[in-house]
């Protein structure tokens, strides 16, 4: 197996964390998204979607997006204590906080950055006020998290997820 990422990127981290928790070790392949190796028909083969990171299976199938492949390890390598949950009411909690924070955090951060810097300037249109408006949204969400770690251990409950 082979895990193709840009090591500091927030998805292939969410993944290497995963691996880590549950003791797991994959081959890491490194591809340089800024020099748009992610462009390149070899990779656009391998990813559905053309982002990291990419898990490729010893057999070539494929699975693209950082939450299907930590299901994927989650099933194949089940253990006492699943990342995602133990029982039904769990495994919606982690569900449900997952997506509230990649959807109210993370892609809104992703949106900021992307847009104040240019970073990927080459590729598509950045649009500096949407970043800030982007910002101002993290910024008003930051809160919300601030508040569910207050009552919780962790975002999606008492114990690590």
């Amino acid at each position: 197996m082979k895990i193709y990422e840009l090591a500091p990127s927030p998805s292939a981290r969410r993944v290497s964390i995963f691996l880590a928790e549950m003791g797991i070790d994959v081959e890491r392949v490194s591809i340089d998204i800024r020099g748009g190796e992610n462009l390149s028909d070899a990779f656009q083969a391998k990813s559905q979607n053309g982002l990291i990171p990419v898990l490729e299976l010893d057999d070539g199938t494929t699975i693209s997006e950082s939450v299907a492949i930590c299901r994927y390890f989650d099933e194949a390598y089940p253990n006492e204590h699943s990342l995602f949950g133990n029982t039904p009411l769990e495994k919606a909690q982690v569900e449900m906080w997952q997506r509230i924070v990649e959807l109210k955090g993370l892609f809104v951060a992703m949106q900021a950055f992307r847009n104040i810097t240019g970073v990927y300037k080459d590729r598509e249109t950045c649009v500096e006020s949407w970043g800030e408006v982007s910002r101002q949204r993290l910024i008003a969400f930051l809160p919300v998290l601030d508040k569910r770690l207050s009552e919780s251990a962790f975002v999606a409950g008492d114990t690590f997820t």
